[in-house]
């Protein structure tokens, strides 16, 4: 529990934004598919987390982790496949691995002592480290609720918006990846989290 409020705790920090902003953009470009978009999303990154954190794996290169977000972009945006749930799963999924290769998290106390143990722990250590990510991602949790929530009739004028944005913001990361600026602004949210 202390790490799940110790996510919530950060969920406003910059270093957040690292999760965030793309978990907001593939509920936006999901749309009516955002529940299964935003939980393969949360998967993801905190499978992927767990493996770079815990240095199971190595973190993908900068090419890769462009070619994940272009995928996602064209998983959750195309609209002959927009209507298959599993297709926007699978979208959110590559997007939540993509944003888990470029976080750094910014621990206190509890993810700080997760993360000295995670290297030694397996399967609890991913599900205290989905705790915290839960934690942190709550805004996003709390978003995809909302969207439920909104009656169909206001969503629908709206949706193409949604849809703009969300791809919008996922290409903004990807080319800010695929140019080399992505360490410097992820370094930088991290720094301010910090101070």
């Amino acid at each position: 529990m202390e790490l799940l409020f110790e996510g919530f705790s950060a969920c406003l920090l910059p270093c957040a934004m690292v999760l965030l902003v793309p978990g907001v953009a593939v509920a936006f470009a999901a749309r009516q598919e955002s529940t299964p978009a935003v939980i393969g999303y949360l998967l993801a990154a905190g499978a992927g987390s767990w493996l770079f954190l815990s240095a199971r794996t190595a973190r993908p290169q900068p090419a890769l982790i462009t070619l994940a977000l272009a995928a996602a972009i064209f998983l959750l945006v195309m609209p002959f496949v927009r209507r298959l749930d599993i297709v926007s799963g699978f979208g959110g999924a590559l997007a939540g691995a993509a944003a888990a290769a470029l976080w750094l998290p910014c621990p206190g106390p509890h993810l700080t002592q997760l993360l000295t143990e995670l290297p030694t722990r397996s399967v609890s250590g991913s599900l205290l480290l989905l705790a915290y990510l839960v934690g942190l991602l709550a805004p996003l949790l709390l978003l995809t609720a909302l969207l439920h929530l909104v009656p169909s009739a206001v969503m629908f004028p709206v949706r193409p918006f949604m849809l703009i944005a969300g791809a919008v913001v996922l290409g903004l990361i990807a080319l800010t990846i695929a140019v080399g600026l992505h360490d410097e602004v992820i370094n930088g949210l991290a720094t301010r989290s910090l101070s």
